[in-house]
């Protein structure tokens, strides 16, 4: 079974995993730290299929908890009750420091912290809260380069204070982060591997970290357990039932995770179907993972690869661009059945890279813009489309 088993290890109730290694893909100095890490799942039962996805429950940086703590002048050591989110309808007690660190979510605050801000006297969040204003207080929230997390929230609120009980009954509830398995459970049947980038990045002057990313990356010792799960994703991103069908992947970045999965299942089954891996990133240098694997992949013809670079010519190249660069084939792989997985950037890459196919089939096919539009329609209608983004 995919997900869970009769050991029962589910989101509610997840398995203790081990890290058991970890390999830093890119060399020092890269604009990105991206990581190979291998889960051990000995011992739980559970099993995945290509496709799927672990659902990892992290933990806060230390040092936004720090900060959050001597905003409130709290000590840390007082204690609250809070839901626990690896046991249903359960609350438990523990310490202020420890429920901002595993418990709750830091990074979006809810209306209600600001509401409580306001009903003090922040007077900052009137207008915000106000009837109509739903656009502004989702930019204040989420705005790109002007979201507010939730020690910005208190220091707009300067002279606002909690007792740690109250405070921690407004903050939401930390959630777990999923991630595509790179890996195949009929070669690594005891282990996930996973793919990750460090999200980092500056919103008015202070560095923002990603919490799952960070922590996987970061702050899951080797050898220390972190609360995991399985998640099925068969209905929407699993592997064509017949090994005969080919398959077109999309998938940049770290959206190579579940093709790794994909190639190494294919070739483990012997299956017979091509596989044509789309792939880029910014730089080859240091941006081409897993490249000895997939060198060697294409070697003995198990894949057909196109990579884009994006910023190692002076013309930025994505892999829309590769795939128009090889329309012809493309088209010709669709009308034989292929099926496409885009795996990414869901505001970008994804709805770019579905506009291509839609051009590729109106320019390949002889069909208008509208019977283009539909062709794609019906390709993720029956399923041949299908998309893992985020």
């Amino acid at each position: 079974m995919s997900g869970a088993d009769a050991l029962g290890y589910s989101r509610r109730r997840p398995f203790a995993a081990t890290r058991v290694s970890s390999v830093r893909l890119t060399p020092a100095g890269a604009p990105k730290d991206t990581r190979h890490h291998v889960i051990s799942l000995a011992e739980s039962g559970l099993s995945y299929r290509p496709g799927d996805a672990i659902g990892v429950f992290p933990r806060n940086q230390q040092a936004l908890v720090d900060a959050i703590l001597l905003r409130l002048g709290a000590t840390g050591d007082e204690l609250v009750t809070t839901p626990d989110p690896t046991v249903a309808a359960q609350d438990t007690t523990l310490t202020l420091r420890e429920a901002l660190s595993s418990r709750c979510d830091l990074t979006i605050p809810g209306r209600r912290l600001l509401e409580a801000c306001l009903a003090r006297g922040a007077e900052k969040f009137r207008l915000l809260l106000a009837k109509g204003a739903d656009e502004q207080l989702k930019h204040y929230l989420h705005g790109r380069d002007a979201a507010h997390d939730v020690l910005d929230v208190l220091q707009d609120a300067p002279s606002v204070q909690f007792a740690a009980a109250e405070f921690v009954a407004l903050l939401r509830t930390l959630q777990p982060r999923l991630y595509s398995l790179a890996s195949s459970a009929r070669l690594h049947p005891r282990e996930a591997h996973l793919l990750v980038i460090s999200l980092t990045y500056v919103v008015r002057g202070r560095v923002r970290l990603g919490v799952g990313s960070t922590f996987i990356n970061e702050r899951w010792p080797l050898g220390a357990t972190a609360p995991v799960f399985l998640q099925d994703a068969q209905r929407h991103f699993g592997m064509p039932p017949d090994p005969a069908t080919p398959m077109i992947m999309i998938g940049p970045g770290t959206g190579l995770a579940p093709f790794r999965a994909f190639l190494e299942e294919r070739e483990a089954a012997g299956a017979s179907g091509r596989n044509w891996l789309f792939f880029g990133e910014q730089s080859r240098a240091w941006g081409y993972y897993y490249e000895a694997e997939l060198t060697a992949w294409a070697a003995r013809g198990l894949v057909r690869l196109d990579l884009a670079f994006s910023r190692d010519q002076p013309q930025k190249i994505y892999v829309q661009h590769r795939m128009r660069e090889n329309a012809a084939a493309f088209y010709a792989w669709l009308e034989e059945g292929a099926e496409v997985f885009i795996c990414g950037d869901k505001e970008r890459m994804a709805a770019d890279v579905q506009t291509e196919i839609a051009r590729i089939v109106e320019t390949e096919g002889g069909r208008t813009p509208e019977q283009a539009i539909e062709y794609v329609a019906a390709l993720r209608k029956t399923r041949r489309l299908k998309l893992d983004v985020y």
